[in-house]
């Protein structure tokens, strides 16, 4: 029984956590999204690629006060909520909507700061070979011992067929990102050795170690805010990411 389970598991493709996520962006001081954004969203609602939104993050520029940036920001996320529940288009049952406001590293070009992201769960599941450049791919069941940078044993078939993804397409070059759960501190720089414990397992066995870069993020980029509310939430932010850095399209 347990040789069949691990062929089951060597069987299934290299697909990560089918979350992802779409920006729309809004005019100076408005809390309606641009006509543009508009269209884009509502093609993105047509294609029935939605399943489920987990969140949704409201950002403006840093011409106003933060105080009226933060009801701005507030306001933008409900406009999008709205919005999307009239496109019958459902929230997931952790839905979370976070104010940011202007409390972020600023573009230099503001019309890109007045902006929403939303974050949701996809109908389809995407491979590495998908992704353009820019684009991240949670990898699903890389799995950790707690605690500690150590793989658990579901993590090697992800690893190999990644391994595999890399050494067939030698235009792909990724930055592998690491997050944690749970604590807004990474005193031991855990995510970060995470990643590069991936990246190395891809240097060991082949791949060109100037494909590759790695970062860590500890739990400042959670898809769930923190303190998360149960064990799936931890789950979710508890992540490896893969980011396409160059790819032939």
């Amino acid at each position: 029984m347990k040789q069949i389970i691990i062929l089951l598991i060597l069987a299934c493709p290299f697909y990560g956590i089918n979350q992802e996520q779409f920006t729309v962006y809004f005019p100076t001081d408005k809390s309606y999204m641009l006509h543009s954004s508009k269209l884009k969203l509502k093609a993105m609602i047509d294609s029935e690629k939605i399943k489920k939104i987990i969140k949704i993050e409201g950002y403006t520029d840093s011409t106003a006060s933060n105080e009226y940036n933060k009801e701005l920001a507030e306001n933008r996320i409900l406009d999008i909520k709205y919005y999307l529940i009239q496109n019958n288009i459902q929230l997931a049952e952790n839905f979370s909507g976070i104010a940011i406001g202007e409390d972020f590293n600023q573009e230099n070009e503001l019309s890109k700061n007045r902006k929403v992201i939303i974050t949701y769960i996809s109908n389809q599941n995407k491979k590495i070979t998908d992704l353009k450049k820019g684009e991240k791919m949670a990898l699903n069941h890389m799995n950790f011992q707690p605690g500690t940078d150590a793989f658990r044993d579901n993590a090697y078939p992800v690893l190999e067929d990644l391994l595999s993804k890399m050494k067939k397409r030698e235009d792909i070059h990724i930055r592998i990102h690491g997050h944690i759960c749970c604590s807004f501190m990474d005193d031991i720089d855990l995510s970060s050795r995470r990643a590069l414990k991936v990246k190395n397992y891809l240097i060991t066995n082949g791949i060109a170690a100037n494909r590759l870069s790695h970062q860590g993020h500890g739990s400042s980029k959670p898809i769930f805010k923190l303190p998360e509310e149960n064990e799936d939430q931890r789950k979710t932010n508890r992540r490896v990411e893969i980011e396409i850095i160059s790819i032939n399209e």
